[in-house]
């Protein structure tokens, strides 16, 4: 694709996500639309009267009489006033629902996008620099929301030009031209210096988001950069990255928009000027009145003005499409299939699970993660996956929720291919204690029932009773609704896993799937944590991907592991007395280090 295609390619990307977020409040940009209308109309007329009226005002200075009742300067006095009370009431209401337009865009379109990346794949959010991404999505809503602004505050003042124009032209045609001419050169001035800042504009943008995305990147991961002692190494990186590359592009962009300004303002002088001249000669020989000469002077504003309007917010404009352009690209990804056309729901939900020959690969072309893999889980039975990492343990466990859908062969929950279930209703059978939990910065009790709004106090309580966490909880001094901080972080580990496991205990799914979440926890921490994950387990089916082999010995059934595929499968008895196995092996290198 050539540059200049993909410049147009961007502005219509551009366009079209504005119009994405425009289109909801289509209504109200009708009705900005009708009074945009009369505001031109309106304000078109103002120079026209005004004129009038100065040269009544000169006549009665000269002493010419009215034959009428009415002086004419009254007349035209009282047509200016109810013009200016139509025209300022018009402009007031219109910033009304303006204003009104102008918040509905910036902040629907924030909520669509959160909402958006909520409903995106695993997959995405597994690729995506999702601090980045969401940064395009702050700047996209209120950059958008200025294009409306714009368009709205400018598309009456063009219409005006075109009512300008045609009142100037029965007043003098040669000066009416002179002004015509002075519009004309300055868009042919303008639009070749416009049409290249587009790409300079894009390029400046794009290395903003990825130099910031570094930026931020390095206070995220705080922690490791402390450790290093690495503050000096990344700060240069971010004084090189921002201060040097990307201001370097933003200060030529700059400049380029300074340049034309000062333009437009040269182009509107001289036209101004050549209009005054020639207008002397008119004046004098009588074919043009005082009033008349005010009046096209007004109409020279009025007819540059929307143009240097024009030239001072395509700046706005420009950024505002480039970022537009650029969140549409997030739109236009395709969101999950929660429902499919003829969606599933198990009669009878108990936990049974079914591979039948899966094989699959996260890109089409690449090695798959799992080949030919097959075996059926019978409800309630303990099932420990085993391997090393990358031997495609975590992506099992995303086909069993429907992250993920084989390339090949089938994943069955209770007899529905995962590709047919409703996916939050397979969902909601399904509960998640990982290795390093996450709670949201709310309080204890909306972490525990995340997931299950409705629960009762008493539900909650005795989901924390049977984790263990309910006598720690009753110490704090607010009890249930003590904040946890962002990510639990005024919480133990131990005390995170704990919570997560009343969680999943209110859930109360057939299908559980424990991420070795005692990996991390000292001996006394883990045996408590131990007991209330037994409870948990109980007559359900559970998954337990194991790093600590310790935690399979009780398992119904131990799959191992190895480049995607099943190389041993058995209980713990019968895997480790399996000559040169690998499950013996790993085992036995496990009790070694122990």
């Amino acid at each position: 694709m050539s540059s200049v295609e993909g410049k147009k390619t961007n502005v219509r990307k551009g366009w079209k996500g504005v119009m994405r977020h425009v289109v909801p409040y289509k209504k109200n940009l009708w009705v900005l639309i009708v009074l945009g209308f009369i505001s031109a109309v309106a304000n078109g007329s103002v120079p026209y009267v005004t004129g009038r009226f100065f040269d009544a005002l000169i006549g009665v200075s000269n002493g010419v009489r009215s034959e009428t009742a009415l002086a004419p300067w009254v007349f035209f006095l009282g047509v200016w006033a109810l013009i200016q009370i139509a025209a300022n009431g018009t402009d007031w209401i219109k910033d009304r629902f303006r204003r009104r337009l102008d918040n509905n865009v910036s902040f629907g379109s924030t909520v669509s996008g959160f909402v958006h990346f909520l409903r995106l794949p695993i997959s995405y959010h597994t690729n995506a620099h999702i601090s980045g991404e969401i940064s395009k999505l702050s700047s996209a809503s209120w950059r958008i929301s200025a294009i409306v602004r714009n368009i709205v505050d400018l598309t009456p003042q063009f219409l005006s030009v075109f009512i300008g124009i045609a009142l100037a032209m029965t007043i003098n045609m040669t000066l009416a031209g002179i002004l015509l001419i002075g519009v004309v050169v300055y868009v042919c001035v303008l639009i070749p210096l416009l049409i290249p800042i587009a790409d300079a504009d894009d390029k400046a943008h794009r290395q903003w988001n990825d130099k910031w995305n570094d930026a931020a990147e390095a206070v995220f991961q705080v922690a490791q950069v402390k450790q290093a002692t690495a503050e000096a190494h990344e700060a240069k990186k971010i004084r090189t990255s921002l201060l040097e590359t990307v201001f370097d592009l933003w200060w030529k962009l700059e400049k380029n928009w300074s340049n034309i300004n000062g333009y437009q303002r040269f182009i509107v002088f001289f036209t101004q000027l050549a209009v005054f001249i020639v207008s002397v000669k008119f004046v004098a020989d009588g074919s043009l009145s005082v009033g008349e000469l005010v009046a096209l002077n007004g109409y020279a504003m009025m007819l540059f003005g929307p143009f240097v309007a024009l030239g001072y917010s395509w700046q706005t404009m420009q950024n505002g499409l480039t970022s537009a352009a650029h969140l549409e690209e997030i739109f236009e990804i395709e969101e999950e299939k929660y429902h499919p056309l003829d969606p599933k729901v198990a009669e009878e939900r108990n936990g049974r699970v079914d591979f039948k020959n899966v094989s699959f690969e996260y890109e089409k072309g690449k090695d798959g993660v799992l080949k030919n893999m097959s075996y059926s889980i019978s409800p309630g039975e303990v099932v420990a996956l085993v391997g090393e990492s990358g031997a495609g343990k975590s992506t099992t466990i995303g086909l069993i929720g429907g992250y993920y859908f084989p390339s090949e062969g089938s994943v069955s929950i209770d007899g529905v291919d995962t590709r047919e279930w409703d996916l939050l209703e397979l969902r909601k059978g399904i509960a998640t204690v990982p290795q390093e939990v996450a709670l949201f910065n709310d309080s204890i009790r909306a972490n525990i029932a995340y997931g299950n709004f409705e629960a009762l106090e008493a539900e909650i309580i005795q989901s924390a009773k049977d984790a263990h966490i309910h006598d720690f909880i009753m110490t704090l001094p607010k009890g249930y609704d003590t904040d946890v901080g962002e990510r639990g972080i005024k919480l133990s580990v131990g005390q995170k896993q704990r919570v997560a496991i009343a969680r999943a205990i209110l859930k109360n799914p057939e299908i559980l799937i424990l991420d070795e979440p005692t990996s991390a926890l000292d001996s006394a921490t883990e045996k408590l944590i131990t007991s209330s994950l037994e409870k948990l387990m109980k007559g359900r089916t559970t998954f337990i991907i194991a790093h600590r082999l310790s935690t399979v010995r009780k398992a119904h059934k131990i799959l191992v592991l190895k480049d995607g595929a099943i190389v041993e499968q058995g209980t713990h008895e019968e895997l480790v007395h399996l000559e040169k196995g690998i499950y013996k092996n790993l085992y036995e290198l496990h009790v070694g280090l122990e």
